[in-house]
Formats: structure tokens, C-alpha cells, sequence
């Protein structure tokens, strides 16, 4: 059984790290692009969030499955891999979620500044500003540094 669910485990991981890694790359491209109406295409190939955060679940579930089953759970490094995911995760959601509103609304109102010619210069240094901000730099990052603390604590379990 054991094995079944570790198996579930990373199969849940990877999936959520391919669904994730869509909108990663979508907030890496759009800071490159600097039409509003073409960096808004970045996000129309982008699963829905809904979907990376039901395997999300699914990855937790079967990975505290799998700790409950054995006495990995009894082990500093199984609730250190579970808080550096937490952690990993609140940062992931505050620089990640909120950037994309960010991104669509200073997108769209350029896109309505060059219909209609009013503030332009404001709405453009606004979207530019929204295209460089840290936020995409921030969420990779940590999110590969978090990976890969989490993945060395699963496979040598040093505590």
C-alpha cells in the first residue's frame, strides 16, 4: 500500500508542477512583452487554477498518506518537508495570485488608454511597471529552492 500511495505522491507532484509551471512561464513571458494584447494571450493556454489546486490536494493527501502508514510521520523531517511546503506555498500565493490581477487590469486599461488616447503616458508606465515588478522572479525562485529542499529531505531523510 505503501508504495501505491508514494507513487500517487509524485505522480500528483509532477502533474501539479507541470500545471503550475504553465503559469509560471506565462508570468516570466509577459514581462518581455510589451503589447498589452499580446502578453494577454500568454494566459489563454494556462490551465485553470482550479485544476492546479485540486492536485495540489491530491499531492497532499497521498503524501500524508504514505507518512501515516509508516514511521516516516514520527520524523523531524517529514513535518519540516510539510512546513517548508507551507511556507513555499504562502509565498507562492501571495506573490503569484495577486501579480495576475495586477497584470490583467494594468493590460487592459492600456489597451483602453490606446482606444481611446486619454492618460496614455500614465496607463503605459503603469503597465510597464506591472510588466517588471519582482513578483514572477520572486514565486521561481522560491519555488525551486523549496523543491529542492523538499526533495533532499525526502530522499535522505537526514532527521
Amino acid at each position: 500500500m505503501y508504495n501505491w500511495l508514494v507513487l500517487l505522491h509524485i505522480l500528483f507532484a509532477l502533474l501539479f508542477m507541470l500545471g503550475h509551471g504553465a503559469h509560471v512561464a506565462a508570468m516570466l513571458k509577459f514581462r518581455g512583452e510589451p503589447d498589452p494584447e499580446k502578453s494577454l494571450t500568454f494566459f489563454s493556454n494556462v490551465p485553470d487554477i482550479k485544476y492546479v489546486r485540486y492536485l495540489y490536494i491530491a499531492m497532499g493527501v497521498f503524501g500524508f498518506a504514505a507518512a501515516f502508514i509508516t514511521p516516516w510521520w514520527k520524523q523531524g523531517w517529514t513535518w519540516t518537508s510539510a512546513v517548508i511546503f507551507a511556507i513555499t506555498s504562502w509565498v507562492m500565493y501571495k506573490y503569484g495570485a495577486g501579480y495576475y490581477t495586477i497584470i490583467f487590469d494594468a493590460a487592459n486599461r492600456l489597451i483602453e488608454a490606446k482606444k481611446t488616447n486619454v492618460d496614455l503616458p500614465a496607463v503605459q508606465k503603469a503597465f510597464d511597471d506591472a510588466r517588471f515588478m519582482p513578483n514572477a522572479m520572486i514565486v521561481s525562485i522560491v519555488g525551486i529552492v523549496g523543491l529542492a529542499i523538499i526533495l533532499w529531505l525526502m530522499r535522505f531523510k537526514p532527521f
